[in-house]
């Protein structure tokens, strides 16, 4: 024991250095992830993720707004043209915009008649950001990479989704039912401050909001209360029902890694609630560096 005491009593010092030593390599918890990808560091794309509000909605939402705003009014156009500067400082080489994929020809063919001069734009924030921006950074093609939906509602029919949401209905407490519209109310008044909000401030304000991180996870929440929680023991009715929203934002990210290539600068136009989702996969893959919209939008 007493060798083994003395041996012990000699690494301790050694130990103690060592162990002082790790706290200084572990400050960058990113170190060894950086460090394995290295050498293919330079097939990176910067990607900006920009949420927007319907410049003209069509009611498809959940909220329909209350209050419009006429973009082609002076004070828009104007408040506009400061925003799209700040985007063409950016600089994107693509630019992305939420239309079907299977409609690019379509987008190509107005898209190109617009730059020849023969297109009025519209309101849609596609014409009025997309294409301008376009124009401006000399662009001769967008990028159409919105996805159609793969979902479990496809499956049994409206009768089956009917009398499965009537049954857990049924089976509901008063007061869990209670809550639940109270979080649903809760959101559709979150929604009328936003709404009455985009007509009190300057539009690169408004975005700036959107498309804050905070404000971007609040506003998903939406997503996962009322109806997603339906089910009991291994029926996960609710969950799977709202499998299309995240599969539909899948298949976008999966259209944005398409068009990528290394040393791009992707610019996506999209409805703000694609973006929470958009944003974690594009954070979490190595194709993109994901550029927060604060760092654009000055």
């Amino acid at each position: 024991m007493l060798y083994i005491d003395m041996k012990l009593k000699n690494v301790f010092p050694v130990m103690i250095c060592f162990l002082s030593l790790i706290p200084l390599k572990a400050q960058d918890p990113l170190e060894q992830y950086n460090r394995a990808f290295a050498e293919i560091k330079d097939q990176q794309a910067e990607l900006l993720v920009l949420g927007s509000f319907h410049f003209k909605d069509a009611g498809l939402d959940g909220y329909k707004p209350q209050h419009d705003i006429n973009i082609m009014s002076e004070e828009k156009q104007a408040e506009l043209a400061v925003m799209l500067e700040d985007l063409k400082v950016f600089n994107p080489n693509k630019i992305a915009i939420e239309v079907r994929k299977e409609d690019q020809p379509r987008v190509d063919s107005l898209y190109q008649a617009y730059l020849k001069g023969d297109l009025k734009l519209k309101s849609n924030e596609i014409y009025q950001v997309a294409f301008r921006l376009g124009k401006m950074l000399g662009h001769k093609k967008l990028y159409a990479v919105d996805a159609p939906a793969r979902s479990f509602k496809e499956e049994g029919g409206d009768a089956f989704h009917n009398e499965k949401q009537a049954y857990y209905i049924g089976k509901a407490s008063p007061e869990a039912l209670r809550y639940e519209q109270q979080i649903d109310s809760s959101f559709f008044k979150f929604y009328q401050a936003e709404d009455l909000m985009k007509t009190q401030v300057p539009l690169k304000t408004f975005f700036k909001y959107m498309n804050h991180p905070e404000v971007l996870r609040v506003s998903h929440g939406h997503y996962v209360m009322g109806s997603f929680k339906m089910g009991e023991g291994t029926d996960y009715y609710g969950a799977d029902s709202a499998v299309w929203w995240y599969n539909r934002n899948m298949r976008i990210f999966h259209n944005l890694l398409q068009i990528k290539a290394p040393g791009d600068r992707v610019m996506l136009l999209i409805g703000a609630g694609h973006a929470p989702i958009i944003n974690f996969q594009a954070d979490a893959s190595f194709d993109f560096n994901l550029v927060p919209v604060s760092e654009v939008l000055k």
